[in-house]
């Protein structure tokens, strides 16, 4: 695909200044007036309207900006290999040489540029092996989420803070117990969906158990027991967030993953009363009531790490 800047929550689109086809509207990114399309309907499903769960995955094609319009973001992984299962794809016909199918019905966008101006939504949704439940429009709430949509443009469309001197960092969102969170992306090796949990006998509450991702063993930490947050049962924890620092590597269970973004390298002073008490020692700070953890912190913490031979 392209380089990805950040991800956004879905804001309210407007139609296009100019008819150019395949674009289901713009947005105003800090100034800068950034089309926007749909992917559900370049791979061939039903268009509708915008809902305050869906994401905006701001990327680069080149020198131009694109916002894709999807309905949620599962995971993030630096492997650009993508061994296919099986050991092959499917068919692609010349119309879809930017894009891979696997047999499980993966979409692979290769060349991000020639998908959103070539593809053939059609002859795509055909090769899906699959036929997903659509679902049904929510149009009891129209007018909050329109409201909430415009007020999310409005934000999105002011300057951004760019003052000179001042070195930004990019991190990862994510949510956790109706909190958000975030993590520096250097420490971030890739997000994956929750899979079987392994207990170990006599390890501290904070340790879920252990798991094999990509063949490696490694221990899962449970943040809510951790920090000590209050009502943590509430919440389902179904993705992880593999870290590393190159010599520890662990997870660390998640809400929901919210996206990527950029924040200020230095953050003020730690807002307790945002922050878990137990979440004091790993944190960098607070910004814009993101609480920032502290990856270095985090990573060299041994009580994170479990001997798997236990279990």
């Amino acid at each position: 695909m392209g380089k990805t800047v950040f991800v956004e929550r879905m804001v309210r689109i407007t139609p296009q200044s100019e008819n150019r086809s395949r674009i289901a509207g713009e947005i105003n990114l800090h100034g800068r007036t950034v089309p926007v399309y749909q992917i559900r309907t370049l791979l061939g499903f039903p268009e509708r309207k915008p809902r305050l769960s869906d994401v905006l995955i701001v990327t680069k094609t080149g020198t131009d900006c694109v916002a894709l319009w999807v309905d949620e973001t599962s995971g993030i992984s630096t492997d650009t290999t993508l061994p296919l299962k099986d050991g092959s794809a499917r068919p692609v016909e010349p119309v879809l040489q930017s894009v891979t199918i696997t047999a499980e019905g993966l979409v692979i966008i290769r060349d991000l540029a020639g998908f959103l101006k070539n593809t053939n939504p059609e002859q795509i949704r055909a090769l899906l092996h699959t036929r997903s439940i659509i679902p049904s429009e929510d149009t009891g709430e129209v007018g909050r989420v329109t409201k909430i949509l415009a007020e999310r443009a409005q934000k999105l469309s002011q300057p951004a803070a760019r003052s000179r001197g001042i070195e930004r960092i990019e991190v990862l969102k994510f949510r956790l117990a109706y909190q958000q969170y975030a993590i520096g992306m250097k420490y971030v090796r890739e997000v994956v969906l929750t899979g079987g949990i392994t207990p170990v006998p006599g390890t501290p509450e904070y340790i879920s158990g252990i798991c094999a991702i990509r063949g490696e063993i490694i221990s899962l930490v449970d943040l809510r027991a951790l920090f000590s947050i209050s009502g943590r049962g509430l919440t389902d924890l179904n993705r992880v967030i593999v870290v590393t620092d190159g010599t520890m590597t662990f997870g660390i269970l998640a809400d929901y993953i919210i996206g990527i973004t950029t924040i200020p390298a230095s953050l003020p002073a730690v807002q307790t009363h945002v922050a878990p008490t137990g979440a004091i020692p790993y944190l960098l700070g607070v910004v814009d009531g993101i609480v920032v953890l502290d990856g270095a912190a985090l990573l060299s913490d041994p009580r994170m790490l479990i001997d798997e031979t236990s279990a």
